[in-house]
């Protein structure tokens, strides 16, 4: 790795630290503070972890919802040259995006969503009829009334520019970490999480707007309330 002939050592342009939706792009603001929001303790969230594949039929809050991506996918500050995130993400690189798939919460129409990580919004990339059942057969048959769904992208040149071939296993290890934040955080809230790699790959990116080659779903999590 020391030795690869990286873009930052030839000088080519760093990729963008984030991506945008247009300027007509539909924006929610989420909160910062969740007063309803009661915490646990770190050993009670591990000691109560299990992925979970059926959930109450009910919704999250409006709330929940801003808290699981503020514990899992924010950015608390960063530079032109680095990212700082609440997750480790190799060389501050921030090879990873946050989409999420609004099926039943409070507050929020249904649709897939851009989370804007530098700003805590969400930006509307799809909404249309039906769109659980395409979801639904995405996940291959995996939603099973999950009240959101997680999907976790990357934009590999994000990391290889400064890490050349070895950037492949940290973006892996980058979506490992951002999954189990979500799945502490759940735990908080009474909620589970099924992390999700049996996917259809295809199907998933096309969902989400985005090409299947420069940039791509890595990972995905269905999130619900506890029966």
């Amino acid at each position: 790795m020391y030795d690869a002939n990286t873009p930052k050592r030839q000088g080519l342009e760093k990729p963008e630290l984030f991506l945008r939706q247009g300027k007509d792009a539909e924006i929610i603001s989420l909160i910062s503070e969740f007063p309803s929001i009661k915490q646990k303790t770190l050993s009670e969230c591990i000691a109560s972890r299990r992925s979970l594949r059926e959930y109450k039929d009910t919704f999250l809050s409006f709330e929940e919802i801003s808290y699981l991506l503020w514990e899992t996918s924010r950015v608390d500050y960063y530079r032109d040259n680095a990212v700082f995130r609440t997750i480790p993400t190799a060389g501050a690189t921030n090879s990873m995006e946050t989409y999420v798939f609004i099926n039943n919460v409070e507050k929020i129409k249904s649709g897939i969503y851009l989370y804007l990580q530098d700003k805590h919004q969400l930006a509307l990339v799809r909404r249309e009829k039906q769109l659980d059942l395409k979801v639904n057969d995405a996940l291959l048959k995996q939603l099973r009334g999950a009240q959101a769904v997680i999907f976790f992208t990357c934009i590999p040149a994000r990391t290889e520019y400064k890490y050349a071939f070895c950037a492949h296993k940290m973006i892996a290890m980058e979506a490992g970490h951002a999954c189990q934040n979500l799945s502490l955080s759940a735990e908080v809230i009474n909620s589970g999480v099924c992390a999700i790699c049996a996917y259809n790959q295809v199907l998933v990116d096309d969902l989400l707007n985005v090409d299947g080659e420069k940039h791509f779903t890595i990972y995905c999590a269905t999130v619900g309330k506890k029966k």
